[in-house]
């Protein structure tokens, strides 16, 4: 078996360190985009339920009697 000197064994262990922390970094930084992905859809779902009910409502004071009446509001 061949001795590694001690300076290059701390240099191999600083770098595979690096590496798993730098995958770690990757893999966590991705959750959080498709988290936000997830946040942004749901939002966007959300504003257009509330302009397409904007776009149906009533459009006069007389629609909104009429609706209330015939409880359509």
């Amino acid at each position: 078996m061949i001795a590694i000197p001690l300076p290059w064994k701390i240099a191999i262990g600083a770098t595979l360190m690096t590496i798993v922390l730098g995958a770690m970094w990757w893999a966590f930084s991705e959750g959080k985009g498709s988290a936000r992905t997830d946040n942004l859809e749901k939002t966007i779902a959300t504003q257009r339920s509330i302009t397409d009910a904007d776009a149906h409502g009533p459009r006069t004071p007389d629609d909104v009697d009429r609706r209330l009446r015939d409880g359509s509001f």
